[in-house]
């Protein structure tokens, strides 16, 4: 069973433009996770229900796993992504016009992330089938990128946008912007779905996960990408912070928006770097614990603006670098020509937006309990646990016979 793979000397996009494939998904979360809550919150919406409506609406990034087999058969991905792409730019700007209808906002909303959640899985399996292993480190870098730029740039200019044009002439500028990575795709290789999966693919994932508990490798990812290692939630809770900072208005939106898209830059292409000399998972690990440490020491500076600046850039930092982990790591434990990629990427994708959640959760009990010290504390605390107990499995597995990999039957 095998994926028939593109020709080979076909010329292609290069990475970072490959990466640029992600940038709907990131203008969706951003315009869905701060733009309606900016405009829900002037519309005098109480906050449990902006916070119920987003929560609901991007709940597909953790249960659309469950169906994303069908991105393995019958269609090629490319044909998949281009569906979702469509789709979410279109579903977007629906979901703005709407604003004042909580019912229909909140269900295009929903739509618009499952088309993206689809586009996003697609557009990993897709690409985990043209792009060589050395290469991987890169694709990820700029996918996270393209991810993280996309959110930036919805976030910091959509009002902004929408003040100047109306809403109705915004909405559709911003899906035009939406749909233009979509001219990136036909520069990409395509791979054929297999034909037995077009018979029996959901019997086959089911087949797949169980084997992914024979799988090293998935079993490694799985632990990493659920406990709190190198979540760095904070970067979702800080910008709601400026005050404990006595940081201005201005001094938040651009310590989150500039300073956030920047420090997502670098972090995104030195993982690569740092990839090249040490291993995959222990930097993994790493990132975690030096990361940690970084968010304690914001402890011992003064709650000025400065620091406020300095915490969300490096947060930020290092969220960039672990996200980007985390995209190669999912890459190296899907392999080359897997015919359920899209499948695997799927599953690891969800279970790496798993500890966003709930440490989100977590950080706000904690400040509610002690103040910025208890968030702070809290969020470095578990994350340094993690990675210590992380790396002591990974020292086990290690020291274990060789385990069945999931899909090929063989040795890992």
């Amino acid at each position: 069973m095998g994926m028939r793979t593109p020709k080979a000397g076909r010329r292609h996009a290069p990475i970072w433009l490959m990466g640029m494939t992600m940038l709907p998904f990131g203008m969706l979360g951003g315009l869905s996770l701060v733009t309606v809550p900016q405009l829900l919150a002037a519309r005098h919406v109480p906050e449990a229900q902006i916070a119920t409506l987003t929560a609901l609406a991007s709940s597909p990034l953790f249960w659309l796993f469950l169906v994303c087999p069908v991105l393995d058969v019958r269609f090629t991905r490319r044909s998949y992504a281009v569906a979702g792409g469509v789709l979410t730019a279109t579903l977007t700007p629906l979901a703005l016009l709407n604003i004042g209808h909580l019912v229909v906002l909140g269900s295009l909303l929903l739509a618009a992330w499952i088309s993206a959640a689809l586009m996003q899985n697609a557009l990993g399996g897709w690409f985990s089938t043209v792009v060589p292993h050395e290469n991987e480190g890169r694709l990820s870098a700029w996918m996270n990128i393209g991810n993280s730029g996309g959110f930036g740039i919805a976030a910091a200019v959509a009002i902004e946008v929408i003040q100047r044009l109306t809403l109705p002439r915004a909405a559709l500028l911003l899906g035009v912007v939406q749909l233009l990575p979509l001219v990136i795709f036909p520069f990409i290789p395509v791979t054929r779905p297999d034909a037995k999966l077009a018979r029996e693919s959901f019997g086959q994932f089911f087949g797949e996960v169980a084997m992914l508990f024979k799988n090293r490798d998935v079993l490694v990812a799985l632990a990493m990408f659920l406990l709190p290692s190198a979540s760095f939630t904070l970067t979702n809770v800080l910008s709601g912070l400026g005050n404990d900072f006595h940081a201005s208005m201005r001094v938040v939106s651009v310590a989150g928006g500039a300073g956030a898209i920047a420090a997502g830059i670098a972090g995104s292409l030195t993982l690569p770097l740092l990839a090249r000399r040490f291993p995959l998972r222990p930097l993994y690990l790493g990132i975690g614990i030096v990361g940690a440490l970084f968010t304690l020491g914001l402890l011992a500076l003064p709650r000025s603006p400065v620091t406020f600046v300095i915490a969300i850039v490096g947060q930020n930092v290092f969220q960039s670098l672990a996200l980007t982990g985390t995209f190669t790591i999912i890459f190296e434990t899907i392999g080359r020509s897997n015919p359920l990629a899209s499948t695997i990427f799927s599953v690891l994708s969800a279970a790496s937006t798993f500890p966003i959640v709930y440490m989100q959760a977590v950080d706000g009990h904690a400040y509610a309990w002690r103040g910025l010290v208890g968030a702070l504390a809290a969020d470095a605390v578990l994350g340094i646990a993690s990675c210590l107990l992380l790396a002591s499995l990974l020292r086990w597995l290690w020291s274990k016979p060789p385990m069945i990999t999931a899909a090929t039957g063989q040795s890992a």
